[in-house]
């Protein structure tokens, strides 16, 4: 990512993270070479809740799909936090967490794996992650939407899968942006036995879902394309006036369409508390 002399290397960027986003755990430098995954909105949210909500991290972590290390590396930065694993199919997203961690001088607290999901490419990084089952403290992720379906695959299988790997009483933050609806957020906890759902503990205002971006715009056909199968409706904020009721895909598809304006969401940080046993 840099040379000999310390320089940056062609098509690298170095994104400074203050402490208007982390608190008092900045500052923090990422690197990002070209071909990792980019720091987006919904990332710097994520980054927003880690640092406003330091008492929900410590002891051991898991990163599901860290791509260059920015959440491993902050919640590594708090003193309660002994160790983040993170994981992610990218081997340069991995090489780059890796030198992110040092560069911020959280080596020693981390650890990066190649894999697919909860699922590392070698028996070094299975033999980590097998240690890691019953005795992970929180699990954070801020997964992509999938595609080709209601968009919400991912975050399914993060929550589902962070059951294997939670002590009693461990916290799952997954970034559910707004437009899912709450009634998918509270179907996702009934499908997904163990957990209660803390609510949103970081949230932008109402931004564009910018339909002049080709993944928005086939992520907005897809959603659309879910409701008249019969699925969850969704929840757009309506930008012609945003204090009417949301706007479902279907009608923020036909908006977009006669007069170019985009619908409106919130990128959002949910809690889930895993508990195997309830209360009595």
């Amino acid at each position: 990512m840099t040379d000999q002399a310390g320089t940056l290397e062609p098509n690298t960027e170095r994104i400074i993270l203050s402490g208007d986003e982390i608190g008092q755990l900045a500052p923090v430098t990422i690197i990002q070479p070209s071909g990792t995954y980019r720091l987006t909105p919904a990332s710097r949210t994520t980054l927003q809740a880690i640092g406003s909500h330091q008492h929900l991290f410590r002891g051991v972590g898991l990163d599901w799909g860290c791509g260059s290390g920015c959440l491993s590396v902050v919640a590594a930065r708090i003193a309660a936090v002994d160790t983040v694993v993170g994981i992610d199919k990218s081997k340069a997203d991995v090489r780059a967490a890796q030198e992110n961690a040092a560069a911020n001088d959280v080596a020693h607290k981390t650890i990066f794996l190649h894999g697919d999901s909860y699922e590392p490419r070698d028996a070094e990084g299975r033999t980590v992650l097998e240690r890691l089952k019953g005795e992970t403290d929180f699990v954070m992720a801020n997964p992509p939407a999938s595609s080709g379906d209601d968009g919400f695959s991912f975050r399914r299988a993060v929550l589902a899968g962070s059951r294997t790997f939670l002590k009693e009483g461990g916290v799952t933050l997954l970034q559910i942006s707004s437009q899912y609806s709450l009634e998918r957020v509270e179907r996702l906890v009934r499908e997904t036995p163990g957990f209660t759902h803390e609510g949103v503990i970081a949230s932008t205002p109402w931004v564009p879902f910018d339909q002049e971006r080709s993944d928005l715009r086939h992520l907005l056909v897809d959603y659309a394309a879910e409701e008249t199968r019969g699925g969850l409706q969704y929840a757009f904020g309506d930008p012609r006036r945003r204090d009417r009721p949301c706007i479902n895909a279907r009608e923020a598809l036909d908006l977009f369409l006669n007069s170019r304006m985009s619908p409106l969401s919130r990128w959002q940080v949910h809690e889930f508390r895993f508990r195997r046993t309830r209360p009595q």
